[in-house]
């Protein structure tokens, strides 16, 4: 059985993840609303390169109790030990990941990579903190046509400070059986009525 990717993630109300310049100062504190026990069942946490930057304005070393690999366009060598900077295609990288021996997997972000393996059918389970702030502006929690799916609730919780944890399985399409019923469907011809000679 493969690993399980979980991308893991807070939004607002109108579907926000972060502010337009990327500020998530209206975040509450993730500790009050159960954070700390979905880490300790993570193995390894993947990310893009400005989702870690933002998290070392928060900690000088963050995950740095897990394997963490960062998905990024420019090779550079990490700043500790168990960091991993890689330029390779997240989605090659994950297929691997799951493949390997270990425990859960948590994506933490960014947008384009959560849309990137939830388009390639990589993220098994969407775990949503919805804040209850309105925003109005900023970044979505996705905008890719690709990164369609559909969900099922696993389950919920609901906190004294208005947040809502929702935990849903992402339901992976079978697109060889799609291919399947798109080859046996009957096409239908449109047939025009020729015109009637003048006697």
């Amino acid at each position: 059985m493969s690993r399980r990717v979980l991308l893991y993630v807070a939004s607002s109300l109108d579907g926000y993840i972060a502010r337009e310049d990327g500020a998530v100062d209206w975040l509450f504190d993730p500790y009050a609303h159960g954070y700390e026990y979905f880490y300790e069942d993570i193995d390894t946490v993947i990310m893009g390169r400005k989702t870690y930057d933002q998290a070392k304005t928060f900690e000088e070393a963050p995950y740095s109790s897990k394997r963490a690999i960062v998905f990024s366009r420019m090779s550079t060598l990490p700043p500790y030990e168990g960091l991993e900077y890689t330029t390779h295609p997240p989605e090659v990288v994950v297929k691997e990941l799951k493949e390997e021996e270990g425990g859960m997997i948590w994506l933490v972000g960014g947008r384009e990579i959560s849309e990137l393996l939830i388009a390639h059918e990589l993220v098994d389970e969407l775990i949503i903190s919805v804040h209850p702030k309105i925003l109005v502006k900023g970044i979505p929690l996705v905008s890719s046509m690709e990164a369609q799916c559909d969900l099922k609730l696993i389950t919920y919780e609901v906190f004294k400070s208005g947040l809502v944890q929702l935990r849903y399985e992402i339901l992976k399409q079978d697109k060889n059986l799609e291919a399947t019923l798109a080859k046996a469907e009957p096409k239908t011809k449109t047939r025009t009525k020729g015109k009637k000679k003048a006697a």
